[in-house]
């Protein structure tokens, strides 16, 4: 099982939800706390029709992920589209009765941080919650034609859920430091796990996995 490169940005916007009416080493991803505020510099471009696009490093990529209301830890990705598991995710079944239950598309991208004046390789999770920086990221993809050609700096206030906002700014056109083509570049297809038909609803209700893992 793998999730496909993004080819257009029309990609992108066809699996966001339309509003209705009215490491270095051990470290894999990238966390900000309020406060936070870094450098990064986008190691993927978004879409494969970017102006940078690379096919051997591809591009970042969506997952539909499900979050158990339950537990907002308890997530994994939604199979409602994968033939290899027959089309049916249990917590997309559970929608009509309860909406908390519908997946959010993620976007995944490997990126490069900036953590006292070394560069380290990470992955970006992000939504495309209005809190969060997919659509703001997807809109300087459209302005700028890459967003792999210049830092941003990355930053996070608050720390409840509805008062954290994440905001991306743009510092300008500039070559990337040298050492960050040495980087690991992480797997991203694997970052939530995929759950066969018959144990995700345990799963998503009660955490418990039957020490099945991954």
């Amino acid at each position: 099982m793998s999730f496909s490169s993004i080819k257009t940005l029309k990609d992108i916007e066809n699996s966001i939800p339309q509003k209705s009416g009215g490491s270095g080493g051990a470290k894999k991803f990238f966390n900000l706390q309020s406060g936070d505020t870094y450098k990064i510099r986008f190691r993927q471009e978004l879409t494969e029709d970017s102006k940078h696009y690379d096919e051997e490093v591809g591009t970042g990529i969506i997952v539909p992920v499900v979050t158990s209301p339950i537990n907002w830890k308890w997530r994994c990705a939604s199979t409602a589209s994968m033939a290899e598991h027959g089309y049916r995710c249990w917590a997309t079944e559970q929608v009509s009765q309860d909406g908390r239950w519908k997946p959010k598309p993620h976007l995944l991208i490997n990126i490069a941080v900036e953590m006292d004046g070394a560069w380290e390789p990470r992955i970006l999770d992000t939504t495309f919650n209005q809190r969060h920086i997919g659509l703001l990221l997807m809109e300087y993809a459209k302005e700028f034609g890459s967003i792999m050609d210049q830092t941003f700096k990355y930053s996070r206030t608050g720390s409840g859920a509805q008062d954290t906002n994440y905001s991306l700014i743009p510092l300008g056109p500039s070559e990337a430091d040298s050492s960050i083509a040495d980087l690991t570049m992480h797997q991203l297809d694997n970052v939530y796990m995929v759950l066969g038909y018959d144990k995700q609803k345990q799963y998503l209700t009660t955490g418990d996995l039957n020490n099945d893992g991954w």
